[in-house]
């Protein structure tokens, strides 16, 4: 097994052990939800039925865990390119909001287009609604020294309220009586990916996303600024690096594929059409997904998975077997504490100075050897 384990690189390593810690903080976080499940009562078995018919029982809930799976793993990659430069982007919630209204307006205003045309601009204007609420963000952080997480989050509040305004006046239906929009042209929308199930295309541009930056983060020179500027500013502007542009550029990015989350939930919502509150929080659990991956864009995927079923088995365990599902909350929060809390004492131990740990067999022949 030491041989083995020689021949994998030592980063390989780190990040396998670190899948592994997360993969064991799942198994024991869900492990407890089913004790709390048994203490109060309820029967562990049924319970757990209603979870997995919640998530896999028919094409329709799995469709639908599917489409849940959409905004929170892009959610968690937004977060993860502005933490890579030491950013703190809590703003999510506020740029999906952003780039949802944007990608609405694109798509209610234009007719006529065909959707090779309609529906990419209507991406691409819930890319731009995003980063331009970031942008402000990045602004202020850059130019009058407020700290991003404020900012960010301050614009959330301001951004909730503007959606409501909006779709309760000047963008509702002509009704005036649901508080919400007219749904976007048919040209503007994702199509239907699975028959008979809420799953359409826009899944697939996650996937590309998600790679591209993956790649982008290891494998370039932007993505070498990205984390050179997070873990020390000092040496990154030692080398030449415009820390101040790449905090600026990594907020933007952030919030720009927030921005395509919002997008989707719009365009690829059954309704199709805005409405106050239609983020649903996913940018805050974004940041929830992220954290389990532990900030690895493709190790987002899984973890969106996990969540993404937490929230869709979560309503047939209510309806069906008469629990809360405040209870799925708790699992998150559960999953949160085990996972950031083991990575602690795993970088915690792997940080010990070497003085600090025991001497390995090796060592101790040799301090014999010289007295």
């Amino acid at each position: 097994m030491r041989r083995l384990a020689a021949l994998i690189p030592r980063a390989d390593r780190r990040a396998l052990r670190g899948a592994a810690v997360s993969m064991l903080a799942v198994v024991l976080a869900l492990a407890a939800s089913l004790l709390v499940i048994a203490w109060s009562g309820a029967p562990v078995g049924d319970a757990a039925r209603a979870m997995w018919d919640g998530v896999f029982g028919s094409p329709a809930q799995f469709g639908a865990t599917l489409t849940k799976f959409v905004p929170l793993v892009l959610a968690a990659v937004g977060w993860v390119v502005a933490s890579r430069a030491g950013r703190l982007n809590v703003g999510l919630e506020g740029q999906i909001l952003a780039g949802g209204t944007t990608a609405a307006v694109v798509g209610l205003s234009l007719s006529g287009l065909p959707m090779a045309v309609h529906l990419p601009l209507a991406v691409l204007a819930g890319a731009a609604g995003g980063a331009a609420l970031g942008g402000i963000a990045a602004w202020l952080w850059a130019r009058r020294g407020v700290n991003d997480f404020i900012a960010t989050l301050l614009l959330t509040l301001i951004m909730t309220q503007a959606v409501s305004w909006l779709a309760n006046g000047p963008l509702e239906e002509p009704t005036g009586t649901l508080g919400q929009t007219s749904p976007v042209a048919d040209s503007a929308r994702w199509p239907v990916l699975l028959a008979r199930t809420t799953l359409r295309w826009d899944i697939v541009l996650v996937v590309v996303l998600v790679l591209v930056a993956a790649y982008v983060l290891r494998r370039t020179v932007v993505g070498y600024r990205l984390r050179l500027t997070g873990a020390n500013p000092t040496a990154a502007k030692a080398t030449g690096t415009r820390t101040r542009l790449v905090g600026v550029g990594a907020l933007c990015t952030s919030a720009a594929i927030a921005g395509v989350a919002g997008s989707s939930l719009v365009l690829a919502a059954p309704a199709g059409n805005l409405a106050p509150g239609f983020s649903a929080n996913y940018g805050f659990d974004g940041i929830v997904v992220a954290l389990l991956a532990r900030n690895n864009p493709l190790a987002c995927i899984p973890a969106a998975l996990l969540l993404a079923a937490l929230r869709q088995g979560g309503g047939l365990l209510e309806a069906r077997v008469g629990i809360s599902s405040g209870l799925v909350t708790a699992t998150q929060a559960v999953v949160i504490l085990l996972v950031t809390g083991s990575a602690w004492l795993v970088d915690r131990r792997r940080s010990r100075p070497a003085d600090a740990r025991p001497a390995q067999p090796q060592e101790r022949v040799s301090e014999g050897a010289h007295s």
